[in-house]
Order: structure tokens, then C-alpha cells, then sequence
């Protein structure tokens, strides 16, 4: 199947990937998988891993590395980008990664020294300082080992995973909902000293009735929105997060401790599929007061 923009599956901008695809044809770049160029070595290492773990999905996340062939035509060197990298993923979590695997080229001595790397968060190397790019990664000369480091760390995600990596857009989608509020309130009912003092010697003087433009205006927000306002203040809604599946969709409301799996959406809760709906049109990180936030294409926060 040819790679779309529909269809890529990368953090890479698309039409940079299709003019490095372009390139690496036209010169005949004999290493692919699908519609990527990569180095040959990463193409044996892929080829390895996907024999054990058959529905691993290549993803492009970083940048070419340039390789230097000799045109076959006009004998002149001509560079081209081919991929040392692949993001790892799996159909259900396509907007999610597991890790990544790739291979270190060096040049030692004059030849050419292979290394397959494989990175995972839950990789933790104590060679390495926990800030280091190295921490997460795990790597062999041998690539039959590493492919059993790739077989242990990037495993599928499950519920809980996907759920951990979203609970940041919970918190971002409710700060995001609660600050127009905060800061509404904070500015009309942010007087200067002056004008309170005023008001207060006006309040004694008479039965009340503001006198000051700053009161009447703090008075009359407070009777049009002031219950909205309060309640968006301090707005924590109950949360449930949902990921929708290619057969099915998992959700959880965050009280709870089992996941409920769906294989029809007329088993889904009708609050649930409502809200879904809503949030389905909405664009990826926008947070809708009562309704909920959407995450990615396939992972939500309905609000309750």
C-alpha cells in the first residue's frame, strides 16, 4: 500500500519524508520497508524482530542520515537520506510509541561497525546518568540479542499505558478550562485601595448602592455569570478515559479499577457515545467544559 498522507504513520513532516522517498528512488536505493528507505542493517534488524513479533508498525519519527553512493550513470557520489530509526508501534496505538530500534554506523579502523540499539522508557541503563540519551537505550553488536531486547521492552500497550501517557492532557484541558474563570474573577474583583475605601465610606454614609464604576461593574459580572464562574473556578470534573480501537473501545471512568472493553458501540454507555461524538469533530488538545478533551485521533477524556 503506498504511504499517503492519510496513511503515514510519523512525527516528521509528510512531504519532507515524500522528498526523501523521491530522492532515494531515483538514485535506486535497494533497502525499503514499504515506502521507507533505511539503512541495510536496519532493514535486517527490522526483518528480524517483525519475524518474532509480526504486528510491529515502522514508524518515521526523526531524520534521515545521509549515505554516500556512486551514481551508476554519471560515476559522480551523490548523497541520499535513508532512515537509521524506527519508531515502534502497534495498530491499536498507532498514535502512541513503544520505543524504537535503530542502528549506530561507526567507522573504526577504517571498517565499518555495526550496533542495534533499542530504546524504551522502560529501559533504565546504569551505565548512563538519567538525563542522558543513553539511559533508555539497550544496545549489541549481535543482533540476535538485541532482537531479544526489542522482544522484551517494546511489547504492545495496554489500557493502563495509554492512559498514563494522557493524563497530561487531562490536567492541561482542565487548567485550560478553569483559567478564563480564575482570571475573570480575579480582574473585576481586583479593586484599588482608593476605590474601596471610597466605596466604603459611601456604604456607611447610605444604605448601599455602589457608587464606584469598578463595584457596579464587579456587582453586575457577579450577578450575570457569578455561579458559572465559581463553579469554573475550581472545575474537577469526573473524568473517564476512552480509547477507541479499529474493533472495539475501552473506557474507564478514574474511580474505578476495571477496564470496561466494548466490542459494539450500543454497549457503550449513552453518555459516553454522546460525548464521543462531540469530541470526535473536535481538533486533537481541545478541552470542552462538560463534555471532555481529545487527546489524539484515538484516545479521549470524557468529563462526567
Amino acid at each position: 500500500m503506498q504511504t499517503t498522507k492519510e496513511n503515514f504513520i510519523g512525527q516528521i513532516d509528510f512531504d519532507h519524508f515524500q522528498r526523501n522517498v523521491e530522492k532515494a528512488r531515483e538514485i535506486g536505493w535497494t533497502h525499503w520497508i514499504g515506502d521507507i528507505p533505511v539503512h541495510e542493517e536496519l532493514l535486517k534488524f527490522y526483518k528480524a524482530f517483525k519475524a518474532k513479533r509480526y504486528n510491529i508498525v515502522p514508524c518515521v519519527d526523526s531524520n534521515t542520515q545521509t549515505i554516500w553512493k556512486r551514481d551508476g550513470v554519471s560515476g559522480e557520489t551523490i548523497g541520499v537520506g535513508v532512515y537509521h530509526q524506527l519508531g515502534i508501534t502497534f495498530p491499536d496505538t498507532v498514535d502512541f510509541r513503544s520505543g524504537s530500534i535503530f542502528v549506530d554506523a561507526a567507522d573504526v579502523q577504517g571498517k565499518n561497525e555495526i550496533t542495534y540499539c533499542v530504546k524504551s522508557d522502560d529501559i533504565e541503563n546504569d551505565k548512563y546518568s538519567a538525563q542522558s540519551d543513553g539511559y533508555h537505550v539497550r544496545q549489541s553488536k549481535d543482533m540476535a540479542k538485541t532482537v531479544k531486547l526489542a522482544m522484551k521492552y517494546l511489547t504492545p500497550l495496554d489500557y493502563d499505558d495509554i492512559n498514563d501517557k494522557c493524563t497530561g492532557a487531562l490536567n492541561t484541558g482542565i487548567y485550560h478550562l478553569r483559567e478564563p474563570a480564575q482570571e475573570k474573577l480575579h480582574k473585576k474583583m481586583s479593586i484599588e485601595h482608593s476605590v474601596i475605601a471610597q466605596e466604603v465610606a459611601h456604604m456607611i454614609a447610605a444604605g448601599y448602592q455602589p457608587s464606584t464604576e469598578a463595584f457596579k461593574n464587579a456587582l453586575d459580572m457577579w450577578a450575570r455569570e457569578g455561579a458559572e464562574l465559581k463553579r469554573m473556578q475550581n472545575y474537577k470534573p469526573r473524568a473517564c478515559f476512552v480509547w477507541v480501537k479499529p474493533n472495539s473501545l475501552s473506557y474507564k471512568f478514574t474511580e474505578d479499577k476495571v477496564v470496561t472493553e466494548c466490542t459494539s458501540m450500543d454497549d457503550v454507555p449513552e453518555l459516553v457515545r454522546n460525548k464521543l461524538a462531540v469530541l470526535q469533530i473536535a481538533k486533537n488538545g481541545d478541552a470542552i467544559a462538560d463534555v471532555g478533551v481529545r487527546v489524539s485521533d484515538i484516545t479521549y477524556w470524557i468529563f462526567a
